[in-house]
């Protein structure tokens, strides 16, 4: 068609036709028509596709495997090293014994968390644990009877025949004595003997195989430590609950003439009830017996070590009674003003202010006015201290006391004898 100028234009009905360009064409002719913008594939564009793909792949799995082992490796210095990662929870392993008697085995259980190792704890100790129902005859200030009345504590069986400690406070002025197991089954009990001085009693159940609970060292506990208590705090039977050592060696003064000597001081609730109970560790042996609290106030509990609790036992079974080493000495932990008023030469140690007659101290030849600064080598700055010491010895063993007599140094060889002499 000749448009009004001249030209040649294509025919209005004729389709446009876009072809290759010429280095696409043949000696057998022009390639198929392309549509715009979809060029020919070229044998190279191919390939660098292909390695596109393959890299792109590479990188995903390098980022999965490297993933994948820095975690590993970061878990590992994050596990190895709780100290400089607080947070982190290690696998920790905790020996418990595999019979619970006094001298039964043991076997290492690993645990994952703590709460396991508690609950595992509980599981071993909880079923020679027991409550203990007795009848008191009350009686007035003025001696006279005022008819029975009833009372409960816990306790926990050591011996599979049947031996339980307890407090002495539990089952004073007892007339009947009922123990009941954790299964529920109930025993008559009977008192083998008592410790006043140390709130500690002995009681008999007649039964074999019973369940025990392993007696631990009381002596290797650290303030911060955990425990637990378990009792029956007002009549609820096996209440557990849980705490830290919080003091150790604490001397309580109970009444105007006793004196609790080297107990525990734990946070584990205790209340009315949990008396004579057992103080657990993590791996479910008893550390002390849970005994006193003070009143109106929370968080301080206090338990008599197992290691006391246990030289108590062993008396009593062996001989019927317990007798208390003593040093001999009435006195008091030096002060400033201790230091001034008598114009001691040492700032520290415990002030002799009496020699009781008849005792050890008095027939070695220390006196009223001598310091005591150290006890077999051990240096003793408080009074508390030589009360917890002595009391680790036994009637007739010989101590050798160091003291400051004016400025000067001597040394006594003291023989300890019974509290009571």
């Amino acid at each position: 068609m000749i448009d009004e100028n001249g030209f040649i234009q294509p025919d209005a009905e004729e389709p446009e036709h876009l072809t290759a360009p010429d280095d696409n064409m043949t000696s057998e002719g022009p390639t198929p028509p392309q549509l715009y913008g979809a060029p020919v594939p070229h044998p190279e564009h191919k390939r660098q596709s292909s390695g596109h793909v393959l890299l792109v792949w590479g990188l995903i799995i390098g980022l999965l495997v490297g993933s994948v082992f820095g975690g590993i490796v970061g878990n590992y210095i994050v596990m190895s090293n709780p100290s400089t990662f607080p947070w982190a929870r290690t696998s920790t392993s905790i020996t418990y014994p595999t019979n619970t008697g006094t001298n039964g085995g043991t076997t290492t259980t690993i645990v994952t968390t703590e709460e396991q190792a508690i609950e595992n704890a509980v599981k071993i100790a909880s079923p020679a644990v027991v409550q203990i129902n007795i009848t008191a005859v009350a009686q007035s200030p003025w001696g006279f009877p005022l008819g029975e009345q009833e009372g409960l504590g816990s306790g926990f069986i050591i011996t599979s025949d049947g031996y339980i400690l307890t407090n002495n406070h539990v089952v004073e002025g007892a007339t009947k004595i009922t123990v009941v197991l954790k299964d529920g089954r109930e025993f008559p009990g009977t008192v083998v003997g008592t410790d006043a001085t140390s709130d500690v009693a002995v009681v008999k159940i007649n039964g074999t195989n019973l369940p025990t609970i392993a007696m631990g060292d009381s002596s290797v506990l650290s303030v911060g430590q955990k425990v637990i208590a378990i009792g029956n705090p007002y009549g609820l039977s096996q209440t557990v609950t849980v705490g830290y050592i919080s003091a150790l060696e604490r001397n309580i003064q109970v009444s105007s003439t006793e004196t609790l000597v080297g107990v525990v001081q734990t946070d584990a609730a205790i209340n009315p009830g949990n008396s004579g109970g057992p103080l657990i560790d993590l791996s479910g042996r008893v550390v002390a017996m849970n005994t006193m609290i003070y009143q109106n106030a929370q968080g301080l509990g206090f338990a008599v070590s197992i290691n006391t609790a246990r030289k108590v036992y062993d008396s009593i079974v062996k001989t019927g009674k317990v007798t208390w080493p003593a040093l001999g000495i009435s006195g008091a932990t030096v002060t400033s003003s201790i230091v001034q008023q008598y114009n001691l030469k040492v700032s520290q140690g415990v002030y002799v202010a009496q020699a009781t007659a008849g005792s050890g101290a008095q027939a070695a030849g220390i006196k009223a006015g001598d310091v005591i600064t150290s006890i077999d080598g051990k240096q003793m700055t408080t009074i508390d201290a030589v009360l917890s010491y002595v009391r680790s010895k036994n009637v007739g063993d010989v101590v050798q006391v160091v003291v400051d007599r004016l400025g000067e140094t001597k040394t006594f060889s003291v023989t300890l004898k019974a509290l009571s002499q």
